[in-house]
């Protein structure tokens, strides 16, 4: 994936941000996936813009490059923690706390501009 976004980081940085209770979005995607690639990354300035307006970073970590072959065992893990495979996956970490898959804070495909700024607004609602 290309670092064309400005807040795309390693893994590393999102356990580092889990481990110290962070309040973030994270938006997991992989390279292999149009959805990713094609769809969302365009409206992400625009999604970004939404979050930063309530006070919430927007990360984004590529887990796979390969169609179903993780980076690494690690990625493949924090994946499953967060609600499993399905790109991309956006979510709400609060105070290092992955939403649940029940919540309606932790999605999958929302690629659209005014669906992300919509998905925005809900997220920084449920702060």
């Amino acid at each position: 994936m290309s670092n064309d976004i400005s807040s795309h980081v390693t893994l590393a940085e999102v356990e580092a941000r889990l481990a110290a209770g962070d309040t973030f979005v994270l938006n997991q995607v992989a390279e292999w996936c149009p959805d990713c690639t094609e769809r969302q990354r365009p409206a992400l300035p625009a999604f970004e813009a939404a979050l930063a307006r309530g006070g919430l970073p927007l990360v984004t970590l590529c887990v796979q490059q390969t169609r179903g072959v993780y980076l690494s065992d690690a990625h493949a893990q924090l994946s499953e923690r967060i609600g499993g495979a399905g790109y991309p996956r956006t979510l709400l970490v609060r105070h290092g706390q992955p939403a649940s898959l029940d919540s309606g804070l932790n999605r999958v495909e929302v690629m659209s501009e005014p669906d992300l700024v919509a998905y925005a607004e809900a997220l920084i609602a449920a702060l």
